[in-house]
């Protein structure tokens, strides 16, 4: 036994026995047809997703080079710190100079992923200027690749979306459209 319940122009309802949509009355259910996806809509997705990639790549390859310890070795020299309080933790900017190995002119810099406990003014702490202008990073390296990684990973997650659904359009029209 089916109900259905009648409006106006058709029939619409569900059939209770085989749980099917019962479609409008030009025949057509509602699951099956598709609006096409907008090109425009996919070009700026696709633009400002290889924009954020662009960023994400450029963070990328620094973000290794301080991971793994690579650039010019040196000593930061700890001139002072400033902290700032967040509900459930601190943030610490570890102000100072950065002097490399060579004898070079110090510049003045902060120490990536300081603490408190690290930072003692006048403190002098091994330190490798991975190529960034601001920032140089202490012995422990840097995780900041990941960030970034996980920046490229939503990007082509974006991009792929963006092509999935066009595919399943195309398909389901049969390529014509």
């Amino acid at each position: 036994m089916s109900t259905r319940r009648t409006g106006g122009t058709g029939t619409t309802g569900t059939d209770s026995d085989t749980g099917i949509d019962a479609g409008r009355a030009d025949g057509h259910g509602t699951r099956g047809r598709r609006r096409r996806p907008s090109p425009q809509f996919s070009v700026v997705i696709v633009v400002l997703a290889a924009l954020v990639a662009y960023v994400g790549l450029a963070g990328l390859e620094q973000g290794l080079r301080a991971a793994r310890g690579e650039g010019v070795p040196g000593v930061f020299t700890v001139g002072g710190i400033t902290c700032v309080q967040h509900p459930g933790h601190e943030s610490c900017t570890c102000n100072g100079s950065f002097a490399d190995a060579g004898g070079g002119e110090p510049r003045a810099v902060y120490l990536h992923a300081a603490g408190r406990d690290t930072c003692e003014e006048g403190a002098r702490i091994p330190a490798v200027d991975a190529g960034a202008s601001n920032r140089v990073y202490g012995p422990d390296g840097s995780r900041e690749w990941i960030l970034s990684s996980f920046v490229l990973a939503a990007c082509l997650a974006v991009v792929g979306g963006v092509g999935v659904n066009w595919v399943r359009y195309l398909r389901r029209t049969g390529g014509a459209g």
